[in-house]
């Protein structure tokens, strides 16, 4: 072989090129900007991959992402255009975020499916327009500014709730309106008292999430753990949140198919049906 055939390019099919650089981008982010280096061509593949997932945090990362200063990511949405994130960004959580910084990514970010931050409930709107599937936020005042049958929560199948709602909120009522609800989590034991309406109420249910402590459940949960422990889709376990939702991001593995494999365990007969604290091994 001549020189020039060897310098003339890849020598696998670009598909396949692509593929390899793809899924080595995926697994681990955090080399991205180096195998970007290798040529133009894997530069303009991978980039976005870059972007797909963008946290914002002071907790350490797993192995394989990195974190942002808000200062960062708001100067780095400067520095391309903006169809540029609606396309690339997937995956967002912003953590201790203000308020004004969480309205201006969100507004560049217009692609974002899986949402963690406790603040956005304050910024979300029917002009929003995200196409939400997974939101992790605060309960107040996240329906007060929309509907739940606002298109914004049309695609939305997972929720965490931070916090409780304002005093005199129906809450199984509020939650039975978002059309195809699946998931639900809630960290407050004030949530407790409403469990047995939105089990009743919401019909597409499949996983209802209590994030406390399996071994220390709150005074409320007594009251009506008896009824709770009836209903298959009632989970109680623990999530390391930050770690959790990263590896949700990743792969899917958190808490929501934790709890997914748990309540078919009970199911079938596995495990005790009348079982609903998860323990990690």
């Amino acid at each position: 072989r001549s020189m020039n055939q060897t310098l003339a390019g890849p020598r696998l099919p670009p598909e396949l090129e692509r593929q390899i650089f793809e899924l080595c981008a995926c697994t681990r982010p955090v080399a991205i900007p180096k195998l970007m280096l290798v040529a133009w061509r894997v530069k303009e593949w991978i980039e976005p991959l870059l972007y797909h997932t963008i946290m914002v945090c002071q907790s350490t990362p797993v192995d394989g992402y990195h974190s942002l200063t808000p200062e960062t990511l708001t100067a780095l949405l400067r520095l391309k255009p903006a169809d540029f994130f609606r396309d690339s960004v997937r995956n967002l959580l912003l953590h201790a975020v203000s308020q004004s910084v969480v309205a201006s990514v969100l507004a560049v970010c217009t692609g974002v499916e899986n949402l963690w931050a406790p603040m956005a409930s304050s910024v979300l709107s029917p002009t929003t327009g995200l196409p939400l599937k997974h939101l992790y936020t605060n309960f107040s005042p996240l329906f007060e500014g929309v509907h739940p049958v606002d298109p914004l929560f049309s695609q939305l199948t997972h929720l965490e709730l931070i916090g409780v709602a304002n005093v005199g909120v129906d809450i199984p009522s509020i939650l039975s309106l978002l059309p195809k609800l699946s998931h639900l989590a809630f960290n407050d034991e004030e949530f407790t008292p409403h469990c047995p309406g939105v089990l009743e109420q919401c019909k597409s249910l499949a996983v209802l999430v209590s994030l406390g402590n399996p071994l220390v459940p709150g005074m409320a949960f007594h009251e009506y753990e008896q009824d709770l422990s009836k209903d298959i889709r009632f989970v109680v376990l623990f999530s390391s949140w930050f770690k959790d939702w990263q590896m949700g991001a990743r792969s899917n593995s958190d808490y929501w198919l934790r709890a997914e494999n748990f309540i078919a365990q009970r199911r079938s007969g596995a495990i005790d049906a009348a079982q609903y604290e998860f323990l990690d091994d």
